[in-house]
């Protein structure tokens, strides 16, 4: 069931299907407050941006990422979606995992997903964190050294990164060539800013955005307003104990990632409408 006004405190308002990213009120009011003072231009706004998010990831304290300065080639990015594109227009064609983003499922509905035994030498897309364990891929170690062996070049979504807790990562791993991550899932999805982390800067359509200055003013100055004023891990500081309290309620077992509970049986619920009933 989608998210609505007239949400109730049951059962019936668990999301088994297209699980919902955390949204309040907070995230209303904050739009508000930024959106009064958006400038028409601001010099060096996209640098000013960067270091804002660049400083947002380092500050998460729930969390930890390691390997980000291996990455020196970075541009803003209008969402991960915008990452996953331009992957594929540079490439044709990506493996990916069953259960990874179902947008690869949505551009290509035979789709023939890949396993630790089957990949080929084509590039590899991942997402970590994974959305249907709410964690890193429990195979991710065999996956990159799989990958290093056959030189496959891996590319990390990590667009759940603002929504996470828990996780512990280090993307300097030598099969790994660029990551993303994005604001959206943090409580920005109307607005898709994030940043892209290459080891070397590539050809193709995210970068010559970025060479030409074509990325949209508004949602940088919205992303690094985010940062600055709600900072890293902003729901699960707000809503951890709600979070238990859902899960101990329904009888469900807690996941890495703010909206997202499972059952008994590892089946990914959405909780997000329980969240915002309570």
């Amino acid at each position: 069931m989608r998210d609505s006004e007239e949400r109730e405190y049951t059962v019936d308002w668990l999301q088994y299907e297209r699980q919902q990213p955390m949204y309040d009120e907070d995230i209303n009011n904050f739009y508000g407050s930024v959106l009064r003072d958006i400038p028409a231009h601001v010099e060096m706004l996209d640098s000013d941006f960067k270091g804002a998010f660049h400083e947002w990831l380092q500050g998460h304290t729930l969390s930890y990422f390691t390997g980000m300065e291996q990455f020196p080639a970075r541009d803003v990015i209008q969402g991960v979606t915008q990452y996953i594109d331009d992957l594929y227009q540079r490439y044709g064609s990506l493996q990916i995992f069953e259960n990874d983003y179902k947008y690869h499922w949505r551009l290509n509905e035979n789709i023939e997903y890949k396993t630790l035994d089957t990949l080929d030498r084509r590039p590899l897309l991942i997402s970590m964190p994974f959305p249907y364990h709410g964690d890193i891929h429990p195979d991710m170690d065999e996956i990159l050294e799989k990958c290093l062996k056959l030189k496959i070049d891996v590319h990390v979504d990590s667009a759940w990164v603002s929504c996470i807790r828990g996780i512990g990562f280090n993307y300097d791993h030598p099969a790994i060539k660029s990551f993303a991550i994005s604001l959206s899932k943090g409580g920005l999805g109307g607005t898709r800013i994030g940043v892209r982390y290459c080891r070397v800067r590539p050809d193709g359509p995210v970068t010559l955005m970025n060479q030409f200055n074509m990325n949209q003013q508004p949602l940088m100055w919205i992303g690094q307003r985010f940062c600055e004023m709600l900072g890293p891990e902003y729901f699960w500081k707000k809503y951890m104990d709600k979070y238990r309290k859902v899960c101990f309620d329904f009888d469900l077992v807690e996941s890495k990632a703010i909206h997202l509970a499972k059952t008994k049986e590892g089946k990914p619920v959405g909780v997000r409408s329980l969240l915002r009933a309570l």
